[in-house]
């Protein structure tokens, strides 16, 4: 998406939002009148051009309703309010595309979300990203706004933001409503952009997150785990044998009895029907595609009693064996 001559577009080597200084929230918030002090247009790729006036801007909250209300000015397509075409920052308006970019070379990789543009970046990538600008057809899953302060990190490469993961940490709360509290760290979403896909990134964060909790004994992926995810998760438990006890699907708040462990899912084929998107499709809890089988399940025994007997036997030892040393108790 290119912006019109009459507007600053950032040339190669300026900085980006993300780059530029940006203390608190409150910075975010625009001049009085000043986003409508020149008669701007925006070009978009169909032709069309946008024009910088009242009807076409709005305000896009940038977190939860528990959270302080903070947000973003938006600059929309006329009569559509979901087309979202520039984000007003640092008093001046910026085509969504290069709010992701950085002209910075050490942020490359994964990095945690810290500052207040990097929050910016992480809504962007979930709510106007995913959710607008690269939904594929027919997608029926949307992220939920990120509170405040989730732990997140986001993955850059080659300059520009590409995806990113959030994690539910132990202890933090569940919801608002019920006090519970999650019982062990949980991979929540993990989302990479279409360009990027099918490079191995969605393994990546798979792999950095379960490396970043080496004093944990149980981690969790949020229930329910997409076809794309568990695709993922079979990639790395197959090459690190290390992880496979201590991985586990996770309903909130991730007692003994919401938990099934990820590696024997994958040998009892108990994971949904691979879909033919790519295998670094978002993941969310947000979305309900399937029922959580629980060993003690009628599904459970009829997969055991059409395998083998040597192979039931040792499905079963295997998932006896996982439950008591997760407690701590030698079988």
């Amino acid at each position: 998406m290119e912006s019109s001559p009459n507007l600053s577009v950032t040339q190669k080597g300026s900085r980006y939002p993300v780059d530029l200084p940006c203390q608190d929230y409150d910075e975010l918030k625009p001049d009085s009148g000043k986003y409508l002090s020149d008669m701007q247009t925006f070009n978009l790729p169909s032709g069309n051009k946008v024009k910088v006036t009242q009807e076409n801007i709005g305000q896009l909250n940038l977190f939860v309703d528990d959270d302080p209300p903070h947000s973003l000015l938006a600059l929309h397509a006329p009569a559509d309010e979901t087309q979202v075409v520039a984000i007003y920052l640092h008093r001046k308006w910026w085509p969504i595309y290069e709010v992701l970019k950085t002209s910075s070379k050490s942020r490359c990789g994964l990095l945690l979300v810290e500052s207040v543009m990097e929050r910016v970046i992480l809504f962007l990538l979930s709510q106007i990203i995913f959710g607008i600008l690269e939904r594929p057809l027919g997608e029926n899953m949307y992220f939920s706004t990120h509170p405040m302060r989730e732990y997140a990190k986001i993955l850059w490469q080659d300059g520009e933001a590409v995806g990113f993961y959030t994690i539910k940490k132990k202890g933090s709360l569940c919801d608002g409503c019920t006090g519970q509290s999650y019982h062990l760290p949980v991979l929540d979403t993990v989302y990479v952009r279409s360009r990027w896909r099918k490079n191995g990134l969605g393994l990546q964060m798979l792999q950095d997150f379960c490396s970043s909790m080496p004093k944990e004994s149980a981690i969790g992926i949020s229930y329910p785990i997409s076809a794309s995810m568990f695709g993922v998760c079979k990639k790395y438990l197959e090459t690190h044998q290390d992880q496979r006890e201590r991985l586990y699907e996770v309903e909130a708040p991730g007692d003994w009895s919401q938990r099934r462990n990820v590696w024997l899912s994958i040998r009892l084929q108990l994971h949904p029907t691979q879909s033919a998107s790519s295998d670094e499709s978002p993941h969310s809890s947000q979305v309900m595609e399937r029922k959580l089988i629980r060993p003690e399940s009628k599904v459970f025994r009829e997969l055991e009693d059409n395998s083998s007997s040597s192979r039931r036997l040792s499905f079963r030892n295997c998932w006896v064996s996982l439950i008591y040393r997760s407690w701590g108790v030698s079988v």
